[in-house]
């Protein structure tokens, strides 16, 4: 999850001209899809069904869509339930079995997880966290007690869903914590307007507000120089105020001025070309 250190603001005109590629296609009236914020009771009763068919096993709860996604909202007293979680001291050596229970388990929570075939689920990554089965005395070990496995994020007709990955944490008895999830009802609009080089130049002239760490407000107008190589194809989660929308943008990253360190990422409507999103990095 990205901490975000200062709070960015972005002015842009309203205006927008220059498309670049226009299909015959029509937009969706289901476009974009939307996915409301649960009320909380309804999250509550959601979040104890869903550890419920889980016996129990697993620590981490749902966010406020009800979904495995990483969210504090019903996190008690605003601390993660798993840092509470007494961990099981088995040593458990890695093997092919690991990995196909934990895809199973994503499968088998298709209604808060999103996925719905084990086939379409990518290793991205394969972890140990290791500690001692043996903790006193010249024996001292350091084995794997558990492993995250994390798969690589969801893609809707070969276009990647941003911060779609899910990570399964598993140890002797099983899958003990899910975090991250796909969506079952993304709508793709079948075409885009503003292309990636009217996305580009859309930046360019605009202001980025900002303040240090230092407390003050500082200032950068967007050169060319600034925007990194070439904007990215994405579907982007959008919050609003009563839940969420998945548009197709264009993803581009800007250049804190005199340096090559990526400061904020913008999204931008591959159909409107508004700025969707501005987030400090």
């Amino acid at each position: 999850m990205r901490k975000r250190k200062f709070i960015a603001i972005l002015f842009f005109a309203v205006s927008f001209s220059a498309c670049e590629t226009i299909s015959d296609s029509e937009d969706p009236k289901d476009y974009p899809a939307f996915i409301p914020e649960l009320e909380r009771a309804t999250l509550n009763s959601l979040n104890e069904q869903y550890h419920s068919t889980n016996n129990g096993q697993i620590c981490s709860p749902l966010n406020e869509y009800g979904f495995t996604g990483f969210s504090r909202i019903l996190f008690p007293s605003d601390e993660n339930p798993c840092l509470s979680r007494k961990e099981t001291l088995v040593e458990l050596p890695f093997s092919e079995s690991i990995l196909e229970i934990a895809r199973q388990s994503l499968v088998f929570n298709s209604q808060f997880t999103g996925v719905e075939n084990v086939s379409d689920l990518q290793i991205e990554e394969i972890i140990s966290l290791d500690g001692c089965t043996i903790c006193e005395g010249p024996d001292i070990n350091n084995v794997p007690l558990q492993w995250k496995i994390t798969f690589s994020s969801q893609k809707v007709n070969d276009i990647p869903v941003s911060g779609s990955s899910i990570a399964v944490y598993q140890d002797v008895n099983g899958v003990n914590r899910i975090w991250g999830n796909w969506y079952k009802d993304i709508v793709d609009p079948g075409f885009v307007i503003v292309g990636s080089k009217a996305a580009r130049e859309k930046l360019i002239g605009e202001r980025l507000r900002y303040r240090n760490e230092q407390n003050q407000i500082l200032e950068q107008e967007i050169y060319e120089e600034h925007i990194d190589e070439k904007p990215q194809l994405f579907y982007q989660l959008i919050k609003r105020n009563d839940g969420a929308e998945i548009h197709k943008v264009w993803k581009l990253f800007v250049y804190q001025n005199g340096t090559k360190t990526k400061k904020w990422e913008i999204n931008i409507s591959t159909i409107s070309g508004d700025i969707l999103s501005v987030e400090t990095i």
